[in-house]
């Protein structure tokens, strides 16, 4: 009986492989396996369908990145790399050390790193071909109708994070649960720099900012209240507003071309 039950859940093991190896669809002639999809689940902690969406994205970007032949060499790798080692006071072995006890590979690193610079290209490829207007008439007319962009909080209360380890600022910004003392702040123009209060501004009460540089080593600021608002002249902030307004027409036109793309695409659904 023993034995009979043995191979019952031996056979059950092999065709929940054979599922879960299984091609499910394909998108421009790239599988997507049920394997791809439960991982991806588990790794984003998304449900299937946001999941699949997130896949289906991947295989998009990269029938593109093989329509456009664009290639990253190691070169680019390496200096990419080297930026990061910079950024985090550290060298190569350190860092190989801190993806370890983290539980990641640094060949993997260096794999997915390689990915995103490929799709760095691509959206750089993509927003070329877009004919940008960088006339400051635009530009002014685009401040009028979007005044509540160039917001300026002259009083901002924020919450510090500082470490000398940008992941673990990182994952704060993930997991509000992680526990790391921070200092309590009003931020205003006599104690800050404006474009920290520009960045700062722009962020809606309890949101993080980006992790910056500091002489420490890294900050991560918590808005928690804002008073004070503003909206400069546009002379004032001519620079910053041309350089939102083509920013925003790169994001546009970026949107709209894959929009289009997805619109068109052949996804191929497998019966299991």
């Amino acid at each position: 009986m023993k034995k009979i039950l043995m191979i019952l859940l031996f056979f059950v093991a092999i065709v929940n492989a054979k599922v879960l190896n299984s091609v499910a669809l394909v998108v421009e002639k790239e599988p997507i396996t049920n394997y791809d999809i439960e991982q991806t689940m588990k790794l984003l902690k998304l449900p299937r369908e946001q999941a699949l969406a997130v896949l289906i994205n991947e295989k998009m970007e990269l029938s593109q990145i093989k329509q456009f032949s664009i290639v990253v060499n190691e070169l680019e790798v390496d200096a990419a790399i080297s930026k990061i080692l910079t950024q985090n006071k550290m060298n190569l072995e350190q860092f190989k050390n801190s993806l370890k006890a983290k539980g990641q590979n640094y060949e993997l690193f260096r794999h997915n790193l390689k990915k995103d610079l490929e799709k760095r290209k691509l959206y750089e490829k993509i927003a070329s071909m877009n004919k940008t207007d960088f006339s400051e008439e635009s530009a002014k007319k685009f401040f009028e109708a979007n005044k509540e962009k160039f917001l300026f909080y002259t009083s901002i209360d924020v919450k510090i994070y500082r470490s000398s380890d940008q992941a673990i600022l990182e994952k704060m910004k993930a997991d509000k649960k992680i526990a790391l003392k921070a200092q309590n702040v009003n931020l205003n123009p006599h104690n800050a720099d404006p474009r920290l209060l520009a960045l700062l501004s722009q962020l809606k009460i309890g949101e993080f900012s980006p992790v910056l540089n500091s002489k420490e080593g890294f900050e991560l600021y918590e808005v928690m209240a804002k008073s004070g608002a503003n909206v400069p002249e546009f002379e004032q902030i001519k620079d910053s507003v041309m350089n939102v307004y083509f920013n925003e027409q790169r994001q546009n036109y970026i949107q709209d071309y894959f929009d289009k793309l997805r619109s068109k695409l052949n996804i191929e659904y497998l019966k299991n």
